[in-house]
């Protein structure tokens, strides 16, 4: 099912922004959005490597773009904004002051929730005003990073819908040709333990591919989506400018074409991003 530029809601009050990889909530007039990973470029050069340098740019664009289409008055980063682990690099501080100071004047409120990628975050705060949490409650959603189990607090919360990243989900399509593309998903689901929804966001990085999305608990990088989240009920919703906003059925739906020993004949394929860290 293709929306085009229709409003799709993921959750009730909590819906995509055209094809871009973020979401947007009318009641608290805010803007979800994760795994941005400033800095990647920089450890791709630290190891002898180079890629251009697009991290940043492709961040403010999807920002900008949200912007002019939205009205919001807060940006809340779900986790790993940045990207080196045991430092602060030197390019990596100077793109994420540009990008949180860009932000900070367009929206005036930035909230980050911490990732697994954002040591060394707070030191960016000399130069730039935001908050850092470890979890942020915007009833009635809880936006988490999710590389952490569901602590007692977050449980405790008074909120209906999990919204986190750390997955980077997408999916790839297939003809009878070969690959089509690849294209980056939200998963929508369910915690049966708990009552309550989830929404995992894809990720900002435009080097951040994508991870796999499969009916195998064991090829999911959070510890929620392993421990907690049935996993046969999540829903792919792939964005991209080509094709727009696409619904998927559950993925017990289509289990024939999501394994590997049919993707040639039955047209779709799960990706999953070469990641050793979780």
């Amino acid at each position: 099912m293709f929306c085009g530029s229709v409003r799709l809601e993921l959750a009730p009050g909590l819906e995509v922004v055209d094809e871009l990889p973020l979401v947007y909530s009318r009641k608290h007039k805010a803007l979800i959005l994760a795994d941005v990973h400033i800095g990647y470029e920089e450890e791709v050069s630290m190891r002898g490597g180079f890629i251009p340098r697009f991290q940043l740019r492709n961040a403010m664009r999807i920002v900008e773009e949200a912007l002019s289409r939205v009205s919001a008055d807060a940006i809340v980063f779900a986790g790993d904004v940045k990207h080196l682990f045991n430092t602060l690099g030197r390019l990596e501080r100077l793109e994420l002051v540009e990008l949180l100071t860009h932000v900070k004047r367009r929206v005036g409120k930035i909230v980050v929730v911490r990732g697994n990628h954002d040591n060394f975050l707070p030191r960016v705060r000399r130069q730039v005003e935001f908050e850092i949490v470890d979890s942020y409650l915007m009833p009635p959603y809880l936006v988490v990073h999710g590389h952490k189990p569901l602590g007692g607090g977050s449980l405790s919360q008074q909120w209906d819908y999990l919204v986190m990243g750390h997955e980077h989900p997408s999916i790839a399509l297939r003809d009878p040709l070969g690959v089509v593309g690849k294209f980056s998903c939200f998963l929508v689901g369910r915690i049966p333990t708990l009552g309550k929804g989830v929404l995992v966001l894809p990720a900002v990085g435009a080097y951040q591919t994508g991870s796999r999305v499969s009916l195998s608990r064991d090829t999911y990088l959070s510890p929620i989506i392993k421990e907690l989240v049935d996993v046969e009920t999540l829903r792919p919703i792939v964005i991209g400018s080509d094709v727009g906003v696409l619904e998927f059925p559950e993925l017990r739906e289509l289990y024939d074409v999501i394994a590997p020993a049919v993707h040639a004949e039955l047209g779709v394929s799960a990706v999953r991003e070469d990641s050793s860290r979780s």
